[in-house]
């Protein structure tokens, strides 16, 4: 397994095999109470921009564990893995990293097609769920000062949901069942362990065991984790480790969408509505560096983040039906992952920033490791989580971006080039392609056929996104009839024929908004505007005491210090949106190797702001001071994916100066 991700396929028993005998994907049941259902994984095919995006992902450190070293190039959860490398971290750490990877790598490999990244996880799955123990508890459990923790299982359990979401393997769901119900509550009911509940309510969900339901709000109830405590709905300032705020964020969210009790759902959007308000950060993840930061321009958040926080916002749009979520995943997707990765998908940060001077080796002005190597872009970290979960992200949305609400009713969720086929209730099967550069262009097409002929009785809904002032939605070139509900989502009820087309516009505006009075940032729609800062580039090979010996074992993965080769030191002179125009270059190539659109704004060089000690991205200047004899210059933004080295959060020019750039 050293150089690349093509494994032997493990023989099992032949009733194991039958049991598991792949078969089309059907429209699974979702929870209770909730507005849409997901697990259409095996049913989407990504196109377009998206599939590239996945493809580079594949060809990169996903499909070259080797490249990103210990744990990944090992059996993961096909058997043990030793400890290595010092023995740092808790025991539990390497099945926690492993199982964010094997989540990325099944969904991408059933997403593309590519039977070597999917037949590896979906051999470990079964040998996992071979292995019980005498309890019927999957996975090994991993003592702490306080009991053990069985958190990497909740981890592993996505893996498990998109195994059975592709395959339909009736015996996933017993052997979850037993799993859930055998490990102890006082373990459940702690800490991170309490994250156990996310597998728990979809099992119920699927199976509808009153048992597993109960467990799940005992606790709820009796939850001794960061979430339940009642003092986070009215605490001055939520603080939390990041990753573990957005994890749990989505169990009040999951206990309403499967009892319908308003108290759940009150209590998940108080502390959602907190964390936007407290720490949500332009590319659209909150700060988390690892701990909640508040809104500082400079400020980071971990990789991870985009991951979880994307992936509980999924709930929030299916529990409510509110288009809301939809947008914010789409601004989290298209600006804070490609930000954070290479575009050939062989290095990544560990933290991210929105306002990004230089990323080097000793470059990470947060405090927390401040120095180290945490906001380069490399293969290999210091702490391997966020090398894990980064293989979720793309996967995440694209197995999202459509959804269900009843066996006739399809719903497109978040927007993006791809394809979908449904079975419907008279027999039929639906394929619909959905053609655009979305978010890069504001038009999307959808192409309707089906395997049968005459008319086919469905409904067709999609989003509309909070941020357009109109669109407009024709069926055959004729404006359409649909009805809108509460939470911003259209449904167009026809009778549909092969060959209809829905084609959608979206009109929006350019919006200038500000960030906790430290400067502005541009916006159109999803996308994040930023001036990406000419780069000098040079191969990193200083062996780092802390990374406990780990290099890439594949040289042409390398780690890279990025420093500014021109300048960036720019006020904003014009905060009015209404003089700024949108350009759409007609680009066909990748959009994060070429910009398909731009916005030029006027800037003015400022006094005063340097790195902070020659190798710091600095903070905002609280006061904004022109530099002697600097005139007005004009500077192309792009979007926020494109860049490594950024400058998105602009300090802004006296006004003074704002007068004489608009005459």
């Amino acid at each position: 397994m050293r150089n690349s991700i093509r494994i032997a396929v493990i023989l099992l028993t032949a009733s194991f095999l039958t049991a598991c005998g792949r078969q089309e994907a059907t429209q699974l049941p979702g929870a209770p109470y909730g507005v849409y259902s997901e697990g259409l994984i095996g049913s989407v095919s990504p196109k377009g921009w998206i599939r590239e995006f996945l493809d580079r992902q594949a060809s990169g450190l996903s499909g070259h564990p080797e490249a990103m070293c210990y744990p990944y190039n090992t059996c993961l959860w096909g058997g043990e893995i030793p400890r290595e490398r010092g023995n740092h971290g808790s025991d539990w750490w390497r099945y926690e990293q492993t199982a964010y990877y094997s989540d990325g790598l099944i969904r991408l490999g059933y997403l593309t097609g590519n039977s070597d990244f999917y037949g590896k996880i979906e051999n470990d799955i079964r040998y996992t769920l071979q292995n019980v123990d005498g309890n019927g508890i999957y996975g090994a459990r991993w003592a702490e000062e306080e009991g053990y923790t069985v958190w990497p299982q909740a981890v592993y359990f996505r893996a498990i949901q998109a195994y059975f979401e592709k395959t339909g393997d009736e015996t996933v769901l017993p052997i979850l069942e037993n799993h859930f119900l055998s490990i102890p509550f006082e373990t459940l009911r702690k800490s991170r362990n309490a994250i156990n509940m996310e597998g728990i309510l979809w099992t119920y969900a699927h199976t509808g065991n009153p048992d597993l339901l109960t467990l799940a709000e005992n606790i709820w109830e009796n939850g001794d984790f960061w979430l339940r405590e009642p003092q986070r709905l009215t605490e001055a300032k939520l603080d939390q480790h990041g990753v573990t705020a957005c994890e749990q964020l989505k169990l009040p969210m999951l206990l309403y969408a499967c009892t319908g009790k308003e108290e759940y759902r009150e209590w998940a959007m108080t502390i959602e509505k907190r964390l936007e308000d407290e720490d949500l950060l332009p590319d659209g993840v909150i700060s988390s560096a690892e701990y909640l930061a508040g809104k500082t321009a400079n400020h980071s958040h971990e990789t991870c983040d985009i991951a979880d926080y994307t992936w509980t916002l999924g709930y929030f749009l299916m529990a409510t039906g509110e288009a809301k979520w939809g947008d914010m995943i789409e601004k989290a997707v298209f600006n804070a992952c490609p930000g954070a990765v290479g575009k050939d998908f062989r290095t990544l940060q560990y933290l991210s920033s929105v306002n990004q001077f230089i990323a080097t080796g000793h470059s990470n002005n947060n405090e927390f490791m401040h120095g180290r190597t945490w906001m380069q872009y490399r293969p290999v970290h210091q702490v391997e989580c966020c090398v894990g979960n980064v293989h979720r992200i793309m996967p995440n949305y694209a197995s999202r971006m459509w959804m269900m609400s009843g066996p006739d009713e399809l719903v497109a969720a978040l927007f993006g080039p791809s394809e979908i086929s449904i079975n419907l209730s008279d027999g039929s099967r639906c394929r619909v392609s959905e053609d655009t550069q979305y978010p890069f262009s504001d038009e999307i097409d959808f192409k309707l056929a089906f395997n049968k002929p005459g008319k086919h009785d469905m409904s067709f809904a999609f989003r509309v996104p909070e941020w357009t002032d109109d669109f407009t939605a024709t069926v055959n070139g004729e404006s359409a009839n649909f009805e809108i509900s509460d939470g911003g989502f259209a449904t167009i009820h026809e009778n549909f024929r092969s060959g209809d087309r829905i084609h959608l516009e979206f009109i929006s505006h350019i919006e200038i908004n500000d960030l906790d009075n430290q400067g502005s940032y541009v916006q159109r729609g999803p996308l994040l505007f930023t001036y990406g800062i000419p780069e000098e580039c040079t191969e990193d090979v200083e062996e780092y005491p802390y990374i406990h010996g780990k290099v890439s074992e594949n040289p042409e993965f390398k780690s890279w210090n990025k420093v500014p080769a021109g300048k960036w030191n720019y006020a904003l002179t014009d905060t009015d949106a209404g003089n700024l125009e949108i350009v759409w270059t007609g680009t066909k190539s990748y959009p994060f190797d070429e910009a398909a659109c731009r916005i030029t704004v006027p800037v003015t060089e400022i006094e005063d702001w340097a790195l902070d000690e020659g190798v710091f991205t600095p903070e905002n200047p609280k006061e904004v001071r022109i530099k002697e004899g600097a005139e007005t210059e004009y500077i192309d933004l792009v979007p926020y994916g494109m860049t490594c080295l950024r400058l998105t959060v602009f300090p802004i020019a006296p006004s003074g100066n704002q007068r004489m750039a608009a005459e």
